[in-house]
């Protein structure tokens, strides 16, 4: 920092307007401050450090007593500062809060402090106002500066009245008092810790050289060579005995590579080999297994070819069985005939024969009989085969009933099956769906609750920042007030010493054996007792202030936790707090819509199983269906087979058998002519 020009009104000791133009002092090179006690030497330090900071070093910033006692009353308390710091050429003035005369009427105003932070623009040739806030030019200044007040008042300005006692102090003391002037406790402590710090590197760095060490011995055991010196020599000559033994490994390792890849492609040929030699022989598995179906196929082919004529002329037979029984029965009412006719033309011949011969011919009759009722076996076994025709096409009924039921049954399965897959898909597609749902049902209700929660705390932050500025405002109150009652009471000891004052003898103070302005008392005395209560007072409420602060700083804390827990969730605090209640209904009205689709999602979900469940049976009772409807189908043709060739054999036994009644309609007709044929011949004979 280099200052050009301070000007001070009724600042301290001066009671009017002073200005020092420290480019005219300093173009001689150093300067000095000088003048007697109360000359105003340390007024103008003062006024420095406050354009700068805004406040005065040591007990005199306390006091806040910046006013001089002998300024007028219209003039205004004001410090101006022109200094180039960093840089920039820079003007500060500052006003401190004051006492002024009321504009209207009698009495008195406070007038609060005021800054106004210019920069001078070379281009213009003018001041620019930078800043008129406290704080924010506060900060300006600081950091351009690059220091606290504290820093500053400690470094540039040395407290008044040290100076000498840091001149003749010991060694110790001096190391104190320098430790206490610059605050180098600091140093102390970085001093330590980079001792600390020595102290931790030499013992890792320890610990270092006992792990490579170690690592150099297992590097030595593992390569098969003597280990290096313990402790080990120069890192550079380890580093180069490692990078051997890395490069003897890298080489081994290559070759180890090369011969890998080598027996790699080795491997994989011969697994090559072994997958063509063994789909050779699935191959030729597969042709003998072919060849062999082959043969097995051309020896049942005669079989199969008879079977197959066999099952054709029995479709067929079956087709015209009605048609053949009502031949037969024809026929055998042409037999019938034929036979009626036969034996009238045989009794009409046997009346002209002898008895002899019509005994020989009812014999013959008689034997022709027997031999008629030899064969009822083979009737009866037409009439077997018969009975196994007709049970056998019962049967084949039965199962076509049966198949027509299972392909009414498969076919309601099949009609099913759609609307359950439907069913199983959107219970599917909700099950997948709902966590995604649920989560996000859940981050708008946990932003609902925050956002809620953000508007009772920004309430309370309110609250709190209320309570808090009304307990500083009170503690400063206070506190102005401990400052005025111990402002009263030193001026009562100003007062005091100032009654004893006598011209010619010095001034127990400051030496002095003129006394031109002794002080007045002016007020009521304060006794010690008044003071020590108002600073009590005041100590009170600076610590409620500091508890309503904390307060307000945890409920500070609160409002931007939540403002970030907000954040995090993809929402943004609403910026006006009238708002917050009603972004938080609508986050809780959004909630309760995603809650009732994830309810939606989580009742279709739960169905996932029963569906699936009924999917899975209706695909099984099809598969069964198909497979008792094929199997039915086979029966059916093997029972119709089975009364097919039943049938055919009862027509053999029957055409055997009408082969042999000589045109008889049947076995018992037969019969029963042969014996009515026997009687009238042996009646005609006798």
């Amino acid at each position: 920092m280099r200052p050009h020009l301070l000007q001070v009104s009724a600042f301290g000791a001066f009671g009017g307007t002073a200005e020092v133009s420290f480019d005219d002092l300093a173009r001689s090179g150093l300067f000095l401050l000088h003048g007697e006690t109360g000359a105003g030497k340390t007024t103008l330090l003062d006024a420095i450090g406050f354009a700068l900071y805004g406040r005065v070093p040591g007990e005199r910033g306390k006091a806040k007593r910046l006013r001089s006692d002998h300024a007028a009353a219209g003039t205004r308390t004001e410090v101006r500062l022109e200094a180039t710091i960093g840089g920039r050429r820079i003007r500060v003035t500052r006003r401190p809060e004051q006492q002024r005369p009321k504009l209207r009427g009698g009495g008195t105003t406070t007038e609060q402090a005021k800054v106004v932070l210019e920069e001078f623009r070379s281009r213009t040739a003018t001041w620019h106002a930078v800043s008129t806030r406290a704080g924010e030019a506060d900060q300006e200044v600081k950091d351009l500066m690059g220091m606290s007040a504290e820093q500053f008042f400690q470094v540039v300005l040395l407290p008044q009245g040290q100076f000498a006692q840091f001149l003749h102090a010991d060694a110790a003391e001096r190391a104190s008092l320098l430790q206490r002037l610059f605050g180098t406790d600091r140093f102390r402590a970085v001093e330590d810790l980079l001792a600390e710090r020595r102290r931790a590197t030499a013992s890792a760095v320890a610990e270092a050289a006992r792990g490579i060490a170690g690592l150099a011995a297992r590097i030595a055991q593992v390569a098969g060579v003597p280990p290096p010196e313990d402790p080990p020599g120069d890192p550079q000559e380890l580093a180069a005995w490692a990078a051997q033994l890395s490069a003897a490994a890298a080489a081994e390792a290559a070759a180890a590579a090369g011969q890998a890849a080598r027996s790699g492609n080795d491997l994989d040929q011969a697994l090559a080999a072994q997958r063509d030699a063994e789909r050779l022989a699935g191959l030729q598995d597969r042709r003998a297994g072919a060849l062999r179906r082959r043969d097995e196929l051309a020896t049942a082919e005669p079989r199969i070819a008879g079977l197959r004529r066999e099952l054709h002329a029995a479709v067929r037979a079956a087709e015209v069985a009605p048609a053949l029984a009502a031949a037969e029965r024809a026929c055998a009412a042409l037999a019938q005939a034929r036979a009626d006719e036969e034996q009238a033309r045989a009794a009409a011949g046997a009346l002209s024969q002898a008895p002899a011969d019509l005994r020989a011919a009812a014999n013959a009759h008689i034997a022709r009989s027997g031999r008629l009722q030899a064969l009822r076996a083979l009737s009866r076994q037409a009439a077997d085969e018969d009975a196994t025709a007709a049970h056998e096409q019962a049967a084949a009924a039965a199962l076509q009933a049966e198949m027509d039921a299972a392909e009414t049954e498969t076919g309601i399965r099949r009609r099913q099956r759609p609307d359950l897959a439907d069913r199983r898909d959107r219970a599917r597609e909700a099950a997948e769906r709902l966590p995604s749902a649920q989560a996000e049902a859940g981050r708008y209700r946990r932003a609902a609750d925050d956002g809620a929660a953000l508007a009772a705390a920004r309430a309370d932050a309110r609250r709190r920042q209320e309570a808090y500025f009304a307990a500083k405002m009170e503690s400063l109150e206070l506190r102005e007030e401990a400052m005025r009652l111990r402002e009263a009471r030193i001026d009562a000891m100003r007062a005091e010493l100032a009654a004893a004052l006598v011209d010619g003898t010095p001034c127990p103070v400051c030496g002095s054996l003129d006394h031109p302005e002794p002080c007045e008392l002016r007020g009521d005395r304060i006794t010690r007792e008044q003071e020590e209560d108002a600073d009590a007072q005041a100590a009170a409420a600076s610590e409620r202030a500091e508890s309503a602060g904390a307060m307000l700083a945890a409920a500070d804390v609160l409002v931007a936790d939540l403002t970030a827990r907000l954040d995090t969730t993809g929402f943004s605090a609403a910026a006006d707090p009238a708002t917050v209640d009603e972004q938080a209904a609508r986050l809780r009205a959004t909630a309760r819509q995603l809650e009732a689709e994830a309810a939606r999602l989580a009742a279709a979900a739960a169905q996932l199983h029963d569906v699936q469940t009924a999917l899975d049976a209706a695909d099984q009772a099809i598969a069964d269906g198909r497979r008792r409807i094929a199997e039915l189908a086979a029966q059916r043709e093997s029972a119709l087979r089975r009364a097919a060739e039943a049938g055919q054999r009862a027509a053999g036994h029957r055409e055997s058998l009408l082969a042999q009644l000589d045109g008889a309609p049947d076995l018992d007709t037969a019969v029963a002519a042969a014996r009515d044929a026997a009687a009238a011949l042996l009646a005609a004979a006798d």
